[in-house]
């Protein structure tokens, strides 16, 4: 296979991974009473909304479905302890209150389905996160007519934690949020209990061990500031695939083995190889405006979009470079 036909391959996977690349995340606060409850704008659509619950809290959300669509709504946790976030689902279309606990309200004229959480044996490997999480209740039903629902969650026993709850089933993103999900990303480690050395540090490392490197292979030769910010863009993007496979490394000590582990394995390679395409553009002595460089930059900047590296910065960095004129690029 020549470089043109395994660039041609990779672009293809990355762009089939983009529409099942997970659920949207979403950070809400202060929703502990139906009236402040988060409101779920499109509950077909997958979402992944990252939650604490105190002792005794109990946190909710809503939404509307209609005829046809599936209610989907699940917790988890990054805890592998005895938390276990339960479920109330509520609603007009819903007869009877039993197995509902005092501290969960239930507006008048509405029925309520209760899921208890039960703790699984071993976490989920997530492979776009990448995480390991604990799944603890679920519900999946078709909607046979349009509803309202308000969903409440819960641990059972009264303990505090992380928890997250899911809602909906088609998995796809809007433009800004598929572009906002590295930063996004950030927090949901940070929601996990990492610490944010583990969080960011081997970003920041690879991007100043990469920049001092650089700087001594240029230190006896003269190099334009347009070439400079390559190679820093370079590194940005480089530096995503290092940290994404590090996550996968906490992931895995939690999951075990998991085929999950080839989908993340895209959104490490493709990084690390697009980076050091550029990173080598950046530093020979062959001009970077030909035909044939311009296109590569450009295409490695598509790619690193799509696995999410570089957090737009490095992206952005490579594609202004393949078409910024040749006057400013070559020394």
């Amino acid at each position: 296979m020549n470089a043109a036909r395994a660039v041609i391959v990779v672009l293809a996977l990355s762009v089939v991974a983009v529409p099942v690349a997970g659920h949207v995340p979403s950070f809400p606060t202060d929703n502990t009473s139906p009236d402040s409850a988060v409101a779920v704008p499109d509950a077909a659509k997958s979402w992944s909304f990252y939650d604490h619950i105190e002792p005794g809290e109990v946190v909710y959300y809503r939404f509307s479905l209609t005829a046809g669509e599936r209610l989907r709504v699940g917790t988890f946790t990054p805890d592998d302890g005895s938390f276990a976030p339960s479920v109330v689902v509520m609603s007009e279309s819903f007869d009877g209150t039993d197995g509902v606990p005092g501290r969960v309200s239930v507006p008048d004229g509405m029925g309520a389905v209760v899921v208890t959480g039960e703790r699984p044996a071993r976490a989920e490997y997530e492979p776009f996160a990448p995480s390991a999480t604990y799944h603890t209740a679920s519900l999946d039903r078709p909607v046979d007519a349009d509803a309202a629902y308000l969903v409440a969650v819960y641990e059972p026993d009264n303990r505090s934690g992380e928890v997250g709850v899911t809602v909906g089933y088609r998995e796809e993103f809007s433009p800004t949020e598929y572009l906002t999900v590295p930063f996004d990303l950030v927090q949901v480690h940070l929601w996990e209990g990492q610490s944010p050395l583990l969080v960011v540090g081997p970003f920041a490392l690879t991007v100043l061990a990469g920049g001092a490197l650089t700087r001594r292979r240029w230190a006896d030769r003269s190099r334009s500031l347009v070439r400079g910010a390559l190679a820093l863009g370079a590194l940005l993007v480089l530096a995503s695939g290092v940290n994404t496979a590090v996550q996968t490394g906490v992931a895995l000590t939690k999951t075990g083995p998991t085929a999950g582990v080839v989908v993340t394995a895209l959104y490490v390679v493709v990084p690390l190889a697009c980076g050091a395409l550029a990173l080598w553009v950046a530093g020979r002595d062959a001009s970077v405006t030909t035909t044939r460089t311009r296109a590569g930059l450009a295409v490695a900047a598509l790619l690193s979009v799509a696995t999410w590296a570089g957090f737009l910065v490095g992206p952005a960095v490579l594609l202004a470079v393949a078409v910024t004129p040749t006057r400013f690029v070559d020394d």
